[in-house]
């Protein structure tokens, strides 16, 4: 219970924060207009662009080793495979060992009692008056 009280106080103080960065004037301009403009400088563009030169090999190869080789969606529909096994009978299979589970919701008692029947449609959709 502490943690949650913890966790909304937090949540409170951050909002209060972003609110304060838009709303507060610092001068003639808030605190998130003064960002945008050092943002504009020439100065900041060069560490921006340094900055992404540096790091987009690393994002790069961090992707590659994630998702493997470049992936790309195909962009036309791909034709349906066929089967290349001869059509035949398939193999029996092993007998399972073991209790069988139930298949259906009125195979079990507590279930059976858990799961509502749907309602009829007549009764789903009200009629216009």
């Amino acid at each position: 219970m502490i943690r949650l009280v913890r966790s909304l106080i937090g949540l409170a103080f951050l909002a209060g924060l972003v609110l304060c960065a838009f709303e507060v004037r610092l001068g003639r301009r808030t605190f998130a207009e003064h960002v945008d403009r050092i943002g504009e400088t020439p100065e900041a563009r060069e560490l921006l662009d340094g900055t992404r030169a540096k790091v987009t090999p690393f994002v790069e190869d961090a992707t590659d080793r994630m998702l493997g080789e470049y992936i790309e969606a195909p962009t036309q529909p791909v034709p349906e495979r066929r089967a290349t096994t001869p059509a035949g009978p398939r193999p029996a299979r092993p007998p399972r060992t073991g209790t069988p589970r139930p298949t259906s919701a009125a195979a079990t008692p507590a279930r059976a009692a858990a799961v509502r029947p749907a309602r009829p449609p007549t009764t789903a959709i009200a009629a216009p008056r």
